[in-house]
């Protein structure tokens, strides 16, 4: 997708939210507050709810525009990194808080499939934590696509649950925020285990170990050794020597 048809899906996209909120959207009313053709409109989407539903991915695409503009957005820690893109999306969400009100569990809550705006949550947090040099080495071992596929469905849940909180302000959801994003940062830059190993490493070294090992591992690799053939000599009589035996006889 190129900057021109992106601008022209976005300009689409609020110009449908806004009919929708006053109950008036519409493809005739939609080319009519755009100047848009109805083969313009279905050349971007495939049909009309998808307009609708182009808000939602939205959201991130302009988010990382943003992030794009801050300098030192890769000095951030994870946990930083995190509670902005939350923070950031509920000030978005606020704007057209009516529409994601309607919107939101039909059209991602709800949604069996992986929604495009699943997708590039997903794809977001990928980044934030493939960039991040101060991951722990042993985090290794859980971070992977489903672990920012669970990352992403918590997501989800976090928005309903801001959408749901009566607090004030919805101090609750922010405080929640930030509980969850610092848990996931102690967890992944914790360098317990990647310490754990060295000292492993270093006693087995230190205390003559991994002497002992390697020792027992050829002891262990000698069971299945062949063993050497053996070469057995036979002495054979020459036939004239055995005659001369029998006459002798």
């Amino acid at each position: 997708m190129n900057t021109e048809e992106l601008n022209t899906k976005i300009e689409l996209t609020e110009a449908a939210i806004d009919l929708y909120i006053e109950d008036k959207f519409s493809i005739p009313n939609l080319t009519d507050k755009t100047g848009k053709t109805a083969s313009e409109i279905y050349g971007l989407f495939p049909n009309k709810k998808s307009i609708l539903q182009f808000y939602y991915p939205l959201l991130v695409i302009r988010y990382r525009a943003m992030i794009g503009e801050i300098e030192d957005f890769d000095s951030y820690t994870i946990a930083e990194k995190l509670s902005n893109f939350c923070f950031t999306l509920f000030d978005m969400m606020a704007d057209r808080q009516t529409f994601v009100e309607d919107t939101f569990e039909k059209y991602e809550w709800k949604c069996t499939s992986n929604t495009e705006f699943g997708k590039e949550v997903k794809d977001l947090f990928a980044d934030f934590f493939t960039t991040d040099g101060r991951i722990a080495t042993s985090a290794g071992f859980f971070i992977g696509d489903l672990f920012y596929s669970s990352l992403k469905t918590q997501y989800i849940y976090l928005v309903r649950f801001w959408l749901e909180d009566e607090s004030e302000e919805q101090e609750r959801s922010l405080a929640l925020v930030d509980k969850l994003s610092g848990f996931i940062e102690e967890l992944v830059y914790s360098k317990i285990v990647d310490k754990g190993f060295d000292l492993a490493k270093y006693s087995m070294s230190a205390f003559g170990f991994s002497k002992q090992v390697e020792d027992f591992n050829d002891w262990v690799s000698s069971w299945y050794d062949e063993e050497p053939d053996v070469e057995v000599e036979v002495e054979i009589q020459d036939e004239d020597e055995n005659e001369e035996d029998k006459d002798t006889k």
